[in-house]
């Protein structure tokens, strides 16, 4: 199964590469509800992931609802978080999210001193087959968006806490641990590495012994599971 992973994705990036280039880096994630089975705590997954480099850090997650600003790629769908931590530290991100790569320059909206980022979003879900999202950010520290874009918060957020785990650098991974603003509770291993096909490969194979453990991944995404409010 994993070696059909590599071979779908492999195929899909050659498809794909005649119309635009893809970004070097990906996350690789899978995310689960631990009330359905597979490890059901932080604690228990960093078990499995033998051991954390830390002791956590926790934040509050809050969306927002804003229309596509000037500028915004054609066909992307628009995402609007702030992220701040017990001390009072804030991030924005604003991040534009596709089904394939941009085959243009893009940029950030005026306003703010945004810093660029592209990678692909390499999810696995319960039908099996990775997924991949082209994700374009601009992020910034602030406490709020900047003016222009006409941002509304959500009225609820969500708490995280995030680990970071496993004994060698080239095997290091975040765990999150998720408490919804209905109060479910979720959890997400992820992977930030480059796009390539053998790290498809290994992390396909941690979400197959995730699956021997009883994990039954999600498809949904963090934005839709954080940005629904009850």
């Amino acid at each position: 199964m994993v070696q059909a992973f590599a071979v779908a994705v492999l195929l899909s990036r050659q498809s794909s590469a005649a119309a635009a280039p893809e970004p070097a880096r990906a996350e690789y994630a899978v995310r689960w509800n631990p009330a359905q089975g597979g490890p059901a705590t932080a604690a228990e997954v960093l078990a499995f992931l033998e051991g954390s480099r830390d002791r956590g850090e926790t934040w509050e997650v809050r969306y927002f609802d804003l229309e596509p600003p000037p500028g915004a790629p054609a066909g992307a769908t628009t995402i609007l978080r702030r992220r701040t931590n017990a001390g009072g530290r804030s991030e924005i991100r604003l991040k534009y999210r596709r089904a394939r790569p941009l085959d243009a320059a893009w940029g950030c909206p005026a306003g703010g001193a945004f810093r660029k980022d592209e990678e692909v979003d390499i999810g696995f879900g319960g039908s099996g087959a990775p997924t991949r999202v082209y994700a374009y950010s601009c992020s910034l520290e602030a406490a709020e968006p900047p003016s222009g874009l006409g941002a509304v918060p959500k009225k609820c957020a969500s708490r995280m806490v995030r680990y970071e785990a496993g004994s060698r650098r080239s095997q290091r991974y975040k765990v999150e641990e998720w408490t919804l603003p209905g109060g479910g509770v979720r959890l997400e291993i992820s992977r930030s590495a480059p796009n390539s096909v053998d790290e498809l490969a290994r992390f396909a194979e941690l979400v197959e012994r995730l699956r021997a453990r009883g994990v039954r991944p999600l498809d949904e995404s963090k934005t839709e599971l954080g940005s629904r409010c009850p």
